[in-house]
């Protein structure tokens, strides 16, 4: 979702078997200049082509096993959490409300993973018109 203009610009439904830091990739267009993200979307293999790519990392550093923080990473994670990312992530959390409870996806809602993307995608459009028509 854009943060400026708060339209969804890519979205990926994937079942419940599938961790949503594997797609997380495939959601990243490429002209965004910092990507903001929790602790699970944390890899060294993500840091180093957001860094190939020219885009800032705002995602929070985690420990990995026989790894853990550094200093300065610790320090990194809590101004991301308490300064940075609060500011951020404030005017996107009510959009993910408004899809689960107003356009009804806080459970799936038909038999199959293709008639949920669908519905959606069908959602967002309708919800991306109404935000482009109030602009």
């Amino acid at each position: 979702m854009d943060q400026g203009s708060r339209i969804v610009r890519r979205l990926l439904l994937t079942p419940a078997n599938v961790n949503e830091t594997v797609p997380a990739d495939a959601l990243i267009i490429g002209d965004e200049r910092r990507v903001y993200a929790d602790k699970a979307y944390d890899s060294h293999r993500r840091r180093a082509e957001l860094l190939a790519r020219g885009i800032r990392n705002g995602i929070m550093r985690r420990a990995a096993r026989y790894h853990p923080l550094s200093r300065w990473a610790r320090l990194r994670n809590a101004m991301l959490r308490n300064a940075m990312l609060r500011v951020h992530r404030a005017p996107i959390e009510p959009l993910v409300a408004l899809i689960k409870h107003v356009y009804g996806f806080a459970r799936a809602s038909y038999l199959g993973l293709r008639r949920n993307s669908t519905a959606l995608h069908l959602a967002c459009t309708a919800m991306n018109l109404k935000r482009w028509a109030m602009a």
